[in-house]
C-alpha cells in the first residue's frame, strides 16, 4: 500500500496531481525557507550580519515581541553582561528580507566611523560623513541598522540616532546596549533571563525550559555523550537557577562538562568568576569569560555608581530604598539606583505593592570582590547596624511592634542576620540586643516567627541596658510557650514584669510581660492568679490608640480560658477581640483570633461555623505562612466534625505535625487531645488502602502545598471515570503508594520520562493539580 505524500511544512495529504512536490502552496515553500534560514542562522543578502556556527536556543517569546514591534522606528535591546543581547538582535534582523546592517561598536571609539563602514557608504565630495551615511540609507526602502553593544558610546550613538531618524523616515534602528539611548519615541526591550525551571523540575518539565535546554545543546556540542537524566536533572536545574538563567553563563557553565558533572559544576559555583571562562576563541574578549563580561559594564560607571554597586553586593539579599539610601551613605538613593537600573546593574522586583532592588548573583560577586578590595566590607555591615537599629529601637517599648516596621523588618530578614553577626564580633552588646530583637519579630517564607533559642539564651548572658533586658526575656519566654516550655515561659516572663514594675513607665511593655506571665501561670502555677494577671494587662490597654494590642490580649485570655474548659467566658473576650482587629484594618493579623474563634465553635460543635472561620483564616494569613500550621489542624477538625472529608483531614493534620516536628512546636495539651481523637476518627472511617495513601501525601507536601490543598474544592467523586486510561490508573495507584518516577518505572519496565508523561495526562485528564492530589484521588479510584 502506497503511503499518501504530505506537504512538508503543514502536512497537509498532496493531491494527486500535485504528487512529486514538497510543498502544498508557495506560502508552504516560503515559510520552509524562512525557518531554513533562521535554524541556520543566514541573513538576508546584502547584510552584514554576524553568522554564528552554534544553534540559536529559545527567545520565542522575545522575537514574537520584536515581530509585533515593526511599526517601531528605534528598538533598544537592553540587558545585563551576558543576557544574549547581541544573539537576539542578529537572529530579528535574519528574519527580515529587507537591507540589514550591522554595526559592532564594542571595539571602536567612532560611532560614525564604524556606521559609515557598516552601511557601506561612499564619500561625498564636500559633505560630512554623516551625509554619506544618509544618502546611502536614502537607496534603499526600508533598511535596518542595527548597532551593537553602544554602551560606551551612548551619548555619540544618541545624537547620531537622532540625526539620522530625522533624516531618513524609511529607517528603522535597532540598538543592543546596557542601557537605553533615551530618545523620545525609544521603545525598550527588556532582554532579561532564559526560561527557568521550578526546583522540583523532572527531565520533562526541565527541557521545556531554555535555560536548561541551552545547558543541554552547549554541553552535548563539547562532549556528545553527555545528557539530562533523572540522575542529575536536580544539579543542571541548579547550576540554571544560580546562574540566574543567563545565556552566557549557562554557555560557561555547560562547557565544564567535558571534566565536571553538573554536581561538580553547582559545587563550584562559589567561585564561579574563576570557573566561568573559556568562551570560544572567536568571541569578543569581555565574552570569553565571565569576570570580563561583567567587568566591562562596571568600568563604564561614575565613579559613586561603582561605589554603590561594591557596597550593595556586602548585602547579599534584595533590599529596599531606605537601606541602599543607608548603605550608600546618601539622603536619598533614588537617582543612584535608578542609574544602576537603567544600565542592567540592578533588577527590581515588585510584589504586594512594594519594591525591592538586586543584584543579580553574578554581578554580585563579582562587586563583592571589589568591594573586598576597597576594604569596604566593616563599613557595609556597620551602616546595616545603625540602620536596623534605628527602625527596632523605637518600637521595643509597644505591646506589640507596629506591623508596618514589622513587615518591613521581615523584607529585609537577611540583613538583619548580618547585623547580628556583625555586634556580635564587635562586643557592642546593647546593639547586639536590638539585632536579636529585630529577628525575634520576624519570620520568613522558610521559617517561624522569632529567634533560635540559643541566640535568645546568649544575648541575655550579656551586659544590656534593663530597658532591652526587658524585652529580650518577653520575647524568650513566648519563644518558649510556643514550644510548650511552661516553666521556663513563667521564668522569664516574671524576669521582665519584675524589670517593668521597677519603674521602667512602659504600659505597652509592661502588659506584654503581664499576658505571657498569664498564660504560663494557668497552665503550670494559679489559676486565678493567671485571670487577675490577664485583667491587669487588659486594663491598661484601654486606650483609643491601643486596639491592636487590645485585640492581641483578649484573643490570648480567650484561647487561655478555652483551653481550661471556660468556652463561654471566652466567647465574648474573642468576639470583641475579632471586632477590635477588623476595625485596625490589618488583613494579616486576624488570623490568630480567627483560629481561636474556630477552636471555640468547635468547642460548640459547630463544625460548619469552625471550617468557615478556619478557611478565613488560612488566607488571611498568606503574609506569614509558617504561622499556618494551626489553621490547617484547625480546618481538619472542622472537616472531621462534618465528617465530609476524612482524607484531606488526615492529609492536613499529617501536614501540620511534620511542621510541628521540624520547629519543636508543641501543641497545648486541649489542642492536642482534639488532634488525636481525630486522627483516631479518620484511621477508624478511612479504608485501609486508602489511609496510608492520605497519610503518605501529608508528609510529602509542603505548607504552601498543604495550604492549597485544604482551600481547594476536592475532585468530585466520580471525576475521571471513563477518561485516565488503564495504564495511567496503573502509574496513579502507584504515585499513591508514595514511588518517585523512577522507581514506577523500574516495577512498570518502561522509563522515568514515559512515567512522567502518564502522570502528566493522568493530572490534565482530571483537572488536579498536584502529584498529591492525583496520589488522593488514586487512593479513592483504585482498590
Amino acid at each position: 500500500m502506497t503511503a499518501i505524500a504530505a506537504c512538508a511544512t503543514c502536512r497537509t495529504p498532496l493531491s494527486e496531481a500535485a504528487q512529486g512536490r514538497r510543498y502544498c502552496s508557495n506560502a508552504c515553500r516560503q515559510r520552509a525557507y524562512r525557518e531554513r534560514a533562521s535554524t541556520r542562522g543566514e541573513a538576508p543578502p546584502g547584510s552584514t550580519l554576524p553568522r554564528p556556527l552554534d544553534s540559536f536556543v529559545g527567545r520565542r517569546e522575545e522575537l514574537a515581541a520584536l515581530a509585533r514591534l515593526g511599526s517601531a522606528r528605534l528598538v533598544s535591546l537592553v540587558g545585563p553582561a551576558g543576557a544574549g543581547k547581541t544573539r537576539l538582535a542578529a537572529q530579528h534582523a535574519g528574519r527580515r528580507a529587507d537591507q540589514v546592517w550591522w554595526a559592532a561598536l564594542a571595539p571602536v571609539s567612532d560611532a560614525v566611523g564604524a556606521i559609515h563602514q557598516a552601511v557601506g557608504a561612499h564619500r561625498l565630495p564636500n559633505r560630512s560623513v554623516l551625509d554619506s551615511v544618509v544618502a546611502e540609507v536614502d537607496r534603499h526602502r526600508r533598511p535596518l541598522l542595527v548597532l551593537d553593544n553602544c554602551e560606551h558610546l551612548l551619548a555619540e550613538v544618541a545624537g547620531v540616532v537622532a540625526e539620522l531618524l530625522d533624516r531618513c523616515p524609511q529607517l528603522r534602528v535597532l540598538v543592543t546596549s546596557r542601557e537605553p539611548l533615551r530618545l523620545a519615541g525609544e521603545r525598550v526591550f527588556a532582554v532579561g533571563e532564559l526560561g527557568l525551571p521550578p526546583v522540583d523540575a523532572d527531565v520533562a518539565e526541565a527541557l521545556r525550559h531554555d535555560a536548561v535546554v541551552l545547558f543541554r545543546d552547549r554541553a552535548v556540542a563539547v562532549d556528545r555523550s553527555f545528557e539530562i537524566d533523572a540522575s542529575n536533572v536536580a544539579d543542571v536545574v541548579a547550576v540554571c537557577r544560580s546562574l540566574d538563567g543567563m545565556p552566557l553563563a549557562v554557555e560557561l557553565a555547560a562547557r565544564r562538562i567535558t571534566v565536571l558533572s553538573p554536581a561538580d559544576v553547582l559545587a563550584r559555583l562559589g567561585d564561579r568568576l574563576a570557573l566561568l571562562t573559556g568562551g570560544p576563541r572567536t568571541a569578543d574578549d569581555r565574552h570569553r569569560t565571565l569576570r570580563a563580561a561583567i567587568g566591562w559594564s562596571y568600568d563604564l560607571l561614575s565613579p559613586a555608581e561603582q561605589a554603590a554597586c561594591r557596597r550593595l553586593a556586602v548585602l547579599g539579599v534584595p533590599f529596599d530604598l531606605g537601606v541602599a539610601s543607608a548603605v550608600c551613605d546618601v539622603d536619598d538613593a533614588l537617582e543612584l539606583l535608578a542609574g544602576l537600573e537603567q544600565k542592567s546593574l540592578l533588577v527590581v522586583d515588585r510584589a504586594d505593592g512594594h519594591v525591592t532592588f538586586r543584584q543579580l548573583e553574578s554581578v554580585r560577586l563579582y562587586c563583592r570582590e571589589r568591594a573586598v578590595e576597597c576594604d569596604e566590607v566593616s563599613l557595609v555591615a556597620d551602616r546595616v547596624v545603625e540602620w536596623v537599629c534605628s527602625v527596632v529601637e523605637p518600637e521595643i517599648s509597644r505591646f506589640f511592634p507596629a506591623p508596618p516596621v514589622v513587615l518591613r523588618l521581615e523584607r529585609n530578614a537577611g540583613l538583619i542576620e548580618l547585623a547580628v553577626t556583625r555586634t556580635a564580633e564587635l562586643s557592642d552588646w546593647p546593639r547586639h540586643a536590638l539585632t536579636v530583637v529585630a529577628t525575634a519579630y520576624t519570620s520568613t517564607p522558610r521559617g517561624p516567627r522569632g529567634a533560635p533559642t540559643e541566640l535568645l539564651h546568649s544575648a541575655l548572658t550579656r551586659p544590656v541596658p534593663p530597658a532591652y533586658r526587658s524585652v529580650l526575656t518577653v520575647l524568650t519566654a513566648m519563644h518558649h510557650r510556643i514550644r510548650g516550655g511552661w516553666e521556663a515561659t513563667r521564668r522569664f516572663a516574671r524576669e521582665s514584669l519584675e524589670i517593668e514594675r521597677a519603674g521602667a513607665g512602659r504600659p505597652g511593655t509592661l502588659a506584654r510581660a503581664l499576658e505571657v506571665l498569664a498564660s504560663a501561670e494557668a497552665h503550670v502555677g494559679d489559676q486565678r492568679e493567671a485571670w487577675r494577671l490577664f485583667d491587669e494587662a487588659v486594663d491598661l490597654m484601654r486606650g483609643p490608640g491601643d486596639k491592636l494590642a487590645r485585640a492581641v490580649l483578649l484573643n490570648s485570655y480567650g484561647w487561655t480560658l478555652l483551653q481550661h474548659g471556660e468556652a463561654e467566658l471566652a466567647e465574648p473576650l474573642v468576639r470583641e477581640s475579632l471586632t477590635l482587629m477588623r476595625l485596625v484594618g490589618l488583613p494579616h493579623m486576624l488570623n490568630s483570633t480567627l483560629h481561636t474563634a474556630g477552636a471555640i465553635a468547635l468547642a460548640r460543635k459547630d463544625f460548619d461555623e469552625a471550617v468557615v472561620l478556619f478557611r478565613e483564616s488560612l488566607q488571611r494569613g498568606s503574609a506569614h505562612p509558617m504561622d499556618q500550621f494551626y489553621d490547617l489542624e484547625g480546618l481538619a477538625l472542622g472537616f472531621v466534625g462534618v465528617g465530609a472529608d476524612d482524607e484531606r483531614a488526615l492529609s492536613l493534620l499529617t501536614a501540620a505535625s511534620v511542621v510541628r516536628t521540624r520547629f519543636d512546636f508543641r501543641a497545648e495539651p486541649y489542642w492536642q487531645t482534639l488532634l488525636d481523637r481525630a486522627r483516631d476518627v479518620c484511621r477508624d472511617r478511612v479504608p485501609a488502602a486508602r489511609l496510608r495513601a492520605a497519610e503518605s501525601m501529608g508528609e510529602r507536601m509542603s505548607l504552601a502545598q498543604a495550604v492549597a490543598y485544604a482551600l481547594a474544592d476536592p475532585p468530585g467523586a466520580d471525576a475521571g471515570e471513563g477518561l485516565v486510561s488503564a495504564r495511567e490508573l496503573h502509574v496513579a495507584s502507584l504515585v499513591a503508594e508514595g514511588l518517585t518516577n523512577r522507581q514506577i518505572g523500574q516495577r512498570l519496565g518502561i522509563s522515568p520520562h514515559t512515567v512522567a508523561r502518564h502522570v502528566t495526562q493522568a493530572r490534565s485528564k482530571l483537572g488536579l493539580r498536584s502529584r498529591a492530589q492525583l496520589a488522593v484521588w488514586a487512593g479513592r479510584h483504585t482498590p
